[in-house]
Order: structure tokens, then C-alpha cells, then sequence
């Protein structure tokens, strides 16, 4: 058995569908898109259930990719159940894409998701006056606390009958899908007649290529006449007709607000220029002061006590061995779990909780609609900030999700400034980590200053040089609400298992193979020829070269090889505030890494990739020398 999940994007459906299926779910690329569906299994008395988690979309119609992939699943997999999730705050919204699943001829669920918001307000919805109408069951839920989802996965499976729910259409579009359904045999149909018709009329190109091309021709004449006579086009008049309809039922059924919530007072302050902005400053403030502390705080901890645990039979065993590669390789080891340890639980770790907790708050979507005006400026829009937020984070995903733009203008542009101008979490430790932990958070801050002027200013050249028209912003606003702690730990641990099963491996080969070439006296070899340029132009010490080239790989290896050259994780031992200054300023701007740059190449071609590498490793050189003769005065 199949059962499908559809909504519209921010309904809480990921949600639901990691309720039901666990951790363990298939990614999958759907054939010929870049657009990702999940796939999961639900086990449901003795019998496996499979669950699709369709991307967020609209409308049925198929104009954007998500959409188009939501629309493509549901024709071609045929579930036998759509549960369809509705976010209860903003049902009249909600129920325009069920109207459209339901006409679909689906067995269809709904579930009244986000209902602990909609008792919050002081508002109730009449669940049972919901079901006579749609003749659908109803369930509310709560995904994040797992209310109803029981109720849920036993409707899905013991569902058999379908709707007899029919939008009333204008009455001249209703005679058209008259003359139209009996111009079509249902056999050659896996949907009811009625709704071949409606798509027939809006020119789904599904439908319209395997309809008979009398009635294809038909439907072509209809839409003409229609557009003469009512002097629109039918596809907005059916739009219409579905929102007045959703907003008949919502007012039949949702009671009226008992009380002002104080938290809407504060969403609107968040929302609001004036005093989003200072909400917005002060929430990156908190961020960056949360980083700097709390992640410093840990790293003493844990490396302490992992000094203070290990270090001490790591030598013993070291004086057991008999070759210097050996004792290389253990003390490759050491080190490798080491750097860990002051890397990826004190900043990453901090720094992906934080990221879960915006998301999951509303928060994030609010600065996507307050930056909206800001982003115009750049050539983009509103929506590009969850990329860049993404990229604070790892810069892979990050470049994925510029595939919400709407261009791919707009997508390149916004790819240049995350790989450019955008620290990923691993850049990210080496600024706080390093500098801001032992030079002084002045100069990690002075850092986020310059990339944050890099951002803007490339972004607004970017924009001026290659010419278009941003698309305009279209987003759901949510609810802010207090986010679930396991939501958040449970999203952090994918993240930060993700990032370990990939990056770990690789430093400890990295490391291993570092101590080798250190205990062979070959590594000095590599560096002498570049310990000219380093000192000269960058006022380096040229053993930092190893550091730049194995952070090609990973950025995180950068700081972490820097530790194992050193033989510590105390680097104020070494380097001077102004030279951690330059190197976390040139890691930050240097080329993307090797996972970056894999994805750059498949999004965007060799020469786009090309160019933004060669501008990236350019403005790294020339900032960091800049920044060693200034320093230097």
C-alpha cells in the first residue's frame, strides 16, 4: 500500500512523514528535475506501508518544478491514499489544493495539522461540519507532538470510499465540462471525467497529450470564447471560483479569535521594517555571541578532558612502537579525534541547533519577507535568504537550494555570493574557533563586517552586469510558535551525522597521511617552495600552505591541519592575532571546497564554475594581502 503526502510548502508535512516513517527514509531526484521527494516505510499491523513525501506545492498545475513533481507523482504512482496536510491556521489557503486532489478522484485524508496554534488563538474549527462538507475524514493533528498521528495512519489504511465534494463553478465553465466529460470514455482515464475536463480547459500538457484531439480542440475553442466573453482567461476565473469556495467553507467552520494572542503583537513586530530590523540585528547578535561563548566554552571542556584522558596513554603507546610511521599514524590519530573535538560539538553542533530553532520557530521565513526589498537590490529576492542561511551551515545544500530561484540568473548570482561571501560552519569555527577564541572577538567580528560588504557589494555588480528582472515573492507567513525539542535534536543529529560519516573519515586519512610525510621529512620539502610567497604576501609562516590546500578538500580540515602541523590545539602558540586574522579572512573567501565545487559544476557547467573559482582564489590573495599590509603599518 502507498500513501501520499501533499500540501502546500510550510504545513508541517516533514513532519508528519518522520512521524510515520523514522529517521531512515530514501532521498530520490525526480528523472529529468533537480527537485527531491522522500520516500519512507511505516509499519502498521504487520503490513509495510510505504509513504511518499511529495514536495511542497500550490496547486496542481504544474507551472513550477515542485509542482510539476508533486503532479507527475500523484498521476504516475496513483497512492492509494493522499493524506492531504492543511496548516488549520490558514485553512481557506489550504483548501484550494484539496479541492484540486479531491476532484483528482484520489482516496483523500485531511489533516488539520498545526492545531494546537489554531486552539492558541482562541479559535475552533467544527472538525465534524468539516467532514459532512468535504464528505472526507478529518483529523486534527499535531505533528510535532505527534498528536493524531495514529489516527491518521489507521484512517489511511481502512479508507475506501471517495468524495462526492464538487466546487460549483461558474455556471458557464460547469457547461463546458459537461459538453467536454462526454466527449472523453472514463476507461482511458485513471480520474473521474470531470477533472480530465478542468485540465483540459487550463491546458495541462498531461492531459492535453493524451486526450483525443477532438476534444483537445474543443477545450482550445472554450478557453477562446470564454476569454472574449468574460475578458479573462478561464484558468483564473476556475482559481477563483476554488478561493471563493474555500473561503465559503472556512467561514462556515472556523469559529471566530476569543482573545488577542500577545504572540501575534510580536509576529507583526517581526515583520515590520522598522523593528524587524532591530529584532534581526539583535537575533545575529545572539547567534554570533552564542557561537563565541558557548562554542568556546566546550571547546576547553572537551579538549581538556580529552587531553587529560588520552594524552597520557597515547604516549605510552607511541613509545611501544617501533618505526616512525607508526608513531606517525597514532599520532595522526590522536590528533584527528583531538580536532574533532574542538571543532564540530562546540561550534557546528551550536551552530546547527541554533539554525533548527530559527527554522522551526517561523522566525527564518519572517526574515525572507523583511530582507525581500534588500535582496531586489542584489538581483534576487526574498527567498534567498534561506539559501544563505543554509550556507552558514554547509555551502553544499546550500547551492542545492538555489533551485527556488526563478531564474537561472538569479540562481548563479545567489550560488557567487554563498561560495564567495557566505561562511559554511566549518569557516566558520576557524573564525570563532580560532580567532574570535584567541584573538579576540573584535576581530571575528571584523571579519562577518568584511564578507558582509564582500555580499553586498559583488552581489550588486553581479546584478548590474548581468541584466534581468528578479521574480516577484510569493511565501506563507506562519505562525510564530515554540519549536519542538526533539524536532530540533532530531534535525541537528541528521545534520551533524551527515557531516561526521563525511568529513571524519577524510581527516583521519588527511592526518594519518600528514604525520607520515612530517616523520619522512617530506612535508618540509612541499613547503620550502612556497614559504616565500606565504611570508611575503600573506606574512604566513609557510607550513600554512598544507592548511589552504587540504581545506580545499573540506574546509573544516583547514583549522584542523593547522592543529596537527602544530601539535596542538592551542594555536596562540604559534600564529599572532594578525595572523589568524588573515588566514580565517582568506579560508573564508578561498575557493569552495571539493563538495561545493562538484555541485557548482553539475548546477551550473564548467565555465561558470571556472569563473567563480578564479574570482574566488583572486579576492582571497588580494584580501589577504590587503589585510597583512594594513595590519602591518
Amino acid at each position: 500500500m502507498e500513501i501520499a503526502l501533499a500540501g502546500n510548502p510550510n504545513v508541517g508535512k516533514s513532519a508528519i512523514f518522520s512521524r510515520l516513517t523514522g529517521v531512515g527514509v530514501i532521498s530520490s531526484n525526480y528523472p529529468g528535475t533537480t527537485v527531491e521527494f522522500f520516500e519512507g516505510k511505516a509499519k502498521f499491523m504487520g503490513s509495510t506501508i510505504t509513504v511518499i513525501d511529495l514536495p511542497g506545492t500550490y496547486s496542481l498545475a504544474g507551472h513550477t518544478d515542485d509542482e510539476r513533481v508533486a503532479t507527475n507523482l500523484l498521476f504516475e504512482r496513483r497512492p492509494d491514499t493522499v493524506i492531504a496536510v492543511l496548516d488549520t491556521t490558514r485553512l481557506e489557503r489550504n483548501l484550494v489544493l484539496l479541492f484540486e486532489i479531491i476532484e483528482s478522484g484520489y482516496h483523500v485524508i485531511a489533516s488539520l495539522n498545526m492545531y494546537d496554534a489554531m486552539r492558541k488563538s482562541g479559535r475552533d474549527v467544527d472538525v465534524a461540519r468539516l467532514e459532512r462538507i468535504l464528505m472526507i475524514p478529518v483529523i486534527p493533528t499535531v505533528a510535532t507532538k505527534g498528536e493524531g498521528i495514529d489516527s491518521l495512519l489507521f484512517t489511511s489504511v481502512q479508507l475506501r470510499g471517495k468524495s462526492k465534494f464538487k466546487v460549483r463553478y461558474d455556471s458557464h465553465i460547469e457547461g463546458m465540462i459537461r459538453k467536454l466529460s462526454g466527449m472523453l470514455r472514463q476507461d482511458d482515464w485513471p480520474m473521474p471525467l470531470r477533472a480530465v475536463s478542468l485540465r483540459l480547459l487550463t491546458g495541462d500538457r498531461r492531459v492535453v497529450e493524451k486526450a483525443d484531439p477532438e476534444a483537445v480542440k474543443a477545450s482550445e475553442t472554450m478557453r477562446e470564447e470564454f476569454l472574449k466573453e468574460h475578458g479573462e482567461d478561464i484558468v483564473v476565473h476556475i482559481e477563483r471560483d476554488r478561493f471563493g469556495e474555500a473561503g465559503r467553507i472556512a467561514s462556515e467552520v472556523v469559529g471566530e479569535s476569543r482573545n488577542r494572542k500577545k504572540e501575534g503583537l510580536i509576529s507583526d513586530l517581526t515583520l515590520r521594517p522598522a523593528t524587524g530590523i532591530p529584532i534581526l540585528i539583535a537575533v545575529l547578535a545572539s547567534v554570533f555571541l552564542v557561537l563565541v561563548f558557548v562554542g568556546g566554552a566546550l571547546e576547553g571542556l572537551l579538549v581538556g578532558a580529552y587531553t587529560d584522558a588520552a594524552r597520557g596513554p597515547f604516549d605510552d603507546f607511541k613509545e611501544g612502537l617501533s618505526s616512525d610511521i607508526a608513531r606517525g599514524v597514532a599520532e595522526g590519530v590522536y590528533l584527528s579525534v583531538e580536532a574533532m573535538l574542538a571543532l564540530v560539538i562546540p561550534y557546528i553542533l551550536v551552530f546547527y541547533l541554533m539554525l533548527a530553532l530559527l527554522e522551526d520557530s517561523g522566525y527564518l521565513v519572517r526574515v525572507v519577507s523583511l530582507l525581500d526589498g534588500v535582496m531586489h537590490r542584489l538581483g534576487l529576492h526574498g527567498r534567498a535568504v534561506i539559501p544563505i542561511v543554509v550556507g552558514f551551515g554547509c555551502n553544499v545544500p546550500a547551492i542545492l537550494a538555489t533551485r527556488a530561484m526563478g531564474s537561472k540568473r538569479e540562481r548563479l548570482i545567489l550560488a557567487t555570493l554563498i561560495t564567495i561571501a557566505v561562511p559554511c560552519s566549518a569557516q566558520t569555527a576557524i573564525i570563532i574557533g580560532m580567532v574570535g577564541n584567541y584573538a579576540g572577538i573584535t576581530w571575528a567580528l571584523s571579519i562577518y563586517i568584511i564578507l558582509g560588504a564582500i555580499l553586498v557589494l559583488l552581489g550588486f555588480v553581479l546584478h548590474k552586469t548581468i541584466k534581468f528582472e528578479p521574480t516577484g515573492l510569493f511565501v506563507e507567513i506562519p505562525d510564530l510558535r515554540v519549536p519542538s525539542a526533539s524536532e530540533i535534536l532530531k534535525k541537528t543529529y541528521l545534520r551533524i551525522k551527515e557531516f561526521l560519516t563525511i568529513a571524519f573519515p577524510l581527516l583521519l586519512a588527511g592526518s594519518i597521511v600528514l604525520e607520515i610525510l612530517m616523520a619522512e621529512n617530506i612535508l618540509q620539502q612541499l613547503i620550502g617552495p612556497s614559504e616565500g610567497f606565504m611570508m611575503a604576501v600573506l606574512g604566513l609562516p609557510g607550513i600554512t600552505v598544507v592548511a589552504l590546500v587540504f581545506g580545499i578538500l573540506r574546509k573544516e580540515m583547514a583549522l584542523q591541519m593547522l592543529m596537527i602541523l602544530f601539535g596542538t590545539s592551542n594555536l596562540a602558540l604559534y600564529l599572532a592575532p594578525e595572523q589568524m586574522f588573515t588566514f580565517a579572512l582568506v579560508m573564508a573567501v578561498f575557493m569552495p571546497c571539493l563538495a561545493a565545487f562538484a555541485v557548482m559544476l553539475k548546477e551550473f557547467g564548467v565555465k561558470s564554475t571556472a569563473l567563480v573559482t578564479a574570482g574566488s582564489i583572486s579576492l582571497a590573495m588580494a584580501m589577504g594581502a590587503a589585510s597583512n599590509v594594513l595590519l602591518n603599518l
